[in-house]
């Protein structure tokens, strides 16, 4: 530090031009590499995990590509026998890969499922219903009234449509 006449204190040394560019160079040079490499560790610890779940490079990024970042998740879904692309629409109706199942094996549709749950009904209760062709809105009815699928299809062959 520079006292009252205008000379330098003893402890106070300059910095070369060259050494301060050096600096300079450093410390950006650092200010990219580091999440350079952090994010490049994350991404190889990423792809570990999905070549350890037994997918093959191919399956792993069908399910990157569908939005499905955690392999636990699309490993639940597969075992589900859900492709990428089918599980996601399930996924988007917020539906769990076990639930989707058991819905899907009753040849429900992702959007279709959700309204009949949405009216009360589990799969198995609406399965009926739906095979007799009524929507979850009428079925609700019917079934409100103490009314099964099967008296329920007989009665609007007979022109009764609603209970």
């Amino acid at each position: 530090m520079k006292d009252m006449r205008g000379s330098r204190s003893e402890g106070e040394t300059r910095l070369s031009p060259w050494r301060a560019r050096f600096i300079l160079v450093a410390s950006i040079g650092l200010a990219w590499a580091l999440p350079y490499v952090a994010i490049n560790f994350r991404e190889l610890a990423q792809d570990r995990q999905w070549r350890e779940s037994g997918l093959s490079p191919y399956e792993a990024d069908q399910w990157r590509q569908d939005g499905f970042t955690d392999v636990a998740e699309a490993m639940r879904w597969r075992n589900g026998r859900f492709k990428p692309p089918h599980a996601r629409l399930w996924k988007d109706e917020g539906m769990a890969p076990e639930t989707a199942q058991r819905w899907n094996g009753l040849n429900f549709w992702p959007r279709e499922a959700k309204r009949w749950a949405e009216y009360g009904f589990l799969p198995a209760d609406a399965a009926p219903w739906h095979d007799a062709g009524f929507l979850y809105q009428d079925a609700k009815k019917w079934r409100d009234a103490g009314v099964t699928a099967a008296q329920a299809k007989e009665k609007r062959k007979k022109g009764i449509l609603s209970p």
